[in-house]
């Protein structure tokens, strides 16, 4: 019976990780979708954002592609808890495209692309002091074109 309890609470566990992973990204999403949207315009944001939680010291990253002749902004958006991030643009041989540093931040970078390319979007939270206090907030990696 002890060994049929263990394997309950395990799944129970397992059950309400998942869950509050899933309200997570939720929360990440609606804060994308309502506050960080109307920095697109006037860009059509194409509604496929990239979000993650992230804490100081963290770092994401996302391929984005980029069609010939179109016209593109890419924003970072972050939820006011982390404060300001580092974010760049690399292309395949590492070569910096555009960076913003959180000491001089940047919200948005526009571009023409003169050839299909990928270009990769680099974030990482910078780490302000030790202390025993570890803020998690939403950043999202956005893109937009003009029609």
């Amino acid at each position: 019976m002890s060994m049929l309890r263990s394997i309950a609470a395990n799944t129970l566990l397992t059950g309400t990780l998942l869950l509050m992973a899933t309200a997570t990204q939720a929360q990440c999403k609606a804060f994308a979708k309502n506050k960080c949207a109307p920095d697109m315009a006037p860009y059509k944001f194409n509604e496929n954002f990239n979000a993650a939680q992230l804490a100081p010291g963290d770092e994401a990253e996302v391929a984005l592609t980029f069609y010939s002749g179109q016209e593109y902004r890419v924003a970072v958006c972050v939820h006011p808890i982390l404060g300001e991030v580092n974010w760049k643009l690399v292309d395949d041989n590492n070569k910096i495209v555009f960076e913003s540093l959180a000491d001089e931040p940047k919200r948005f970078f526009d571009l023409k692309a003169a050839s299909t390319t990928q270009l990769r979007c680099v974030v990482w939270v910078p780490t302000k002091g030790k202390t025993d206090m570890v803020h998690v907030g939403c950043v999202a990696i956005m893109q937009g074109f003009k029609e």
